[in-house]
């Protein structure tokens, strides 16, 4: 019965969209599309019987969790959020990394960037290279590099059960998580303790606003592109106001040309931290046209969750 009545549901939509076309034409239809991806009870809609605790991913493969209190890494299939395994881990000092040498293990959310085959017997069979320090670690001030998951020493013998920032497994615990991710396919979350979560409004709201964004950015619409932005926002290389600069130039070009945005493998990750503040961190790729221009690439975004939500880094 349930079957027949989304198959119902969809006929009904397709007819609506077919009868806005009809007697309103395609820029009516294009105008309704664009409503719909900016509404989050749409969102909401597509989000339904979604386990999203751990935020939304398109096209991963899987999410690792680890939780540095509890000294385990947890490992979920993202299209589900079915538990694989649980393992145990070392970790460093409590509390965030925020430079070289202080012993601790980075909060935040990872890549798995690299599988290292040939490292010194110390660091086991292999290991995992991790993205830090990422955008939001560089904006931050936070230093360091080489953190890994890793094993233990080849003869069995670790000096301390602290580990000097890495994530640290038993080198039979190593392989098993080997053959049970796809390292180029996963997120690495971090927290010190209790992780960060979301769920389906958060997400709906989310995915929302970055179809707003992109109207505003497709349309040239200065005015309204800057309210999508907090007052700290920065980059790395550029001051807020040296961006917006740029940004009012590059407007004013295409103010009068047909620039098309297409965004596509959207990840949305609860953004780990130690302050516990509602933080989101965005990956996509976008595909961006305009007249005589194109680019193919990717977009990194950190935004703060509240009302309104705001984007805080951009890269």
């Amino acid at each position: 019965m349930k079957f027949w009545l989304v198959f119902i549901a969809i006929i009904l939509q397709a007819q609506n969209l077919y009868d806005i076309y009809r007697f309103e034409g395609k820029n009516a239809l294009i105008t309704h599309i664009e409503s719909k991806l900016q509404s989050p009870s749409y969102w909401l809609q597509r989000l339904k019987d979604k386990n999203l605790t751990y935020g939304y991913y398109q096209n991963e493969k899987n999410i690792l969790v680890c939780n540095k209190s509890l000294k385990n890494l947890k490992i979920y299939d993202s299209k589900n959020l079915r538990l694989i395994d649980k393992i145990d881990v070392l970790t460093g000092l409590k509390g965030d990394k925020e430079k070289e040498g202080d012993l601790k293990t980075p909060i935040g959310v990872y890549r798995l960037v690299s599988l290292l085959k040939e490292v010194d017997e110390y660091y086991g069979p292999f290991a995992f290279e991790t993205s830090y320090p990422n955008y939001y670690d560089r904006i931050h001030g936070k230093s360091g590099y080489g953190i890994w998951i890793h094993g233990y020493p080849l003869n069995g013998l670790r000096e301390s059960n602290i580990t000097k920032g890495c994530i640290v497994l038993k080198n039979s615990n190593l392989e098993r998580l080997k053959n049970e991710i796809d390292y180029k396919k996963s997120y690495l979350l971090i927290s010190d303790s209790k992780p960060l979560t979301t769920d389906a409004e958060e997400i709906a709201n989310i995915l929302a606003f970055i179809y707003r964004w992109r109207e505003a950015w497709q349309k040239s619409d200065f005015k309204r592109y800057k309210t999508f932005y907090s007052k700290d926002f920065v980059r790395l290389s550029q001051t807020r106001k040296e961006f917006f600069n740029t940004k009012q130039k590059i407007f004013d070009i295409r103010k009068n040309q047909n620039v098309e945005i297409l965004f596509s493998d959207i990840n949305i990750i609860p953004y780990q931290n130690i302050e516990n503040k509602k933080i989101f961190r965005i990956d996509m790729k976008e595909k961006y046209k305009a007249d005589g221009y194109e680019y193919n690439g990717t977009k990194e975004l950190y935004i703060s969750y509240g009302n309104p939500i705001l984007i805080i880094l951009e890269k």
